[in-house]
């Protein structure tokens, strides 16, 4: 099989194993990571962070936004702005952001763009990841082009339930420098 094959058929199989879950359980395990993010000492010591706005059953993340933004963190999301690229734009509020492109919650036009160069923590979402900080998005490349000689400190959030044994990668992937899951912190970098 080639790499986009066989990329297609883990990124299958993870959708039907998540498929099983019930949002109850997404939300309940979601707590979990979300705790160890905010324990973290790179996430206390990040002035500008960048953290996807999480959708269906991808790990949760807006208790996230909302303790950055309540610790006066300068808190940033994406916003797609054509096909394989993104910004990340600057956030107030949870209530700054509204329904996007696949009903996903994103930022206004009009917000500020937060430049790359700024960002010192980043949080990351997959389909699935494996325990070398390689990730597998939903095949579109936004993260792998946004984040591809960016100096951002990369943490993915996978359940523990979806990650893979060996997520394929080609050299346009961007590895992460730490995996987040419900028991465990993997440091990469």
């Amino acid at each position: 099989m080639s790499l986009l094959e066989d990329k297609k058929a883990l990124r299958m199989e993870t959708v039907q194993k998540l498929a099983g879950y019930s949002m109850e359980w997404i939300r309940e395990e979601s707590r979990k990571i979300e705790r160890r993010v905010l324990a973290s000492e790179k996430y206390k010591q990040a002035e500008v962070i960048f953290c996807y706005v999480s959708f269906g059953k991808e790990v949760q993340t807006q208790k996230i936004l909302a303790d950055a933004l309540m610790s006066g963190k300068k808190v940033g999301v994406p916003l797609c702005m054509s096909k394989g690229i993104m910004e990340v734009r600057r956030i107030d509020s949870l209530d700054d952001l509204h329904p996007g492109a696949y009903g996903i919650l994103e930022p206004k036009l009009d917000t500020e763009v937060i430049k790359k160069e700024e960002i010192q923590y980043g949080i990351i979402p997959c389909v699935t990841c494996d325990h070398r900080g390689n990730r597998m998005g939903h095949g579109a490349g936004y993260y792998d082009r946004y984040l591809e000689n960016s100096k951002i400190w990369k943490t993915i959030l996978c359940f523990n339930e979806i990650m893979a044994e060996e997520v394929p990668v080609s050299e346009l992937d961007v590895t992460m420098d730490q995996v987040m899951t419900q028991t465990e912190s993997i440091i990469l970098s």
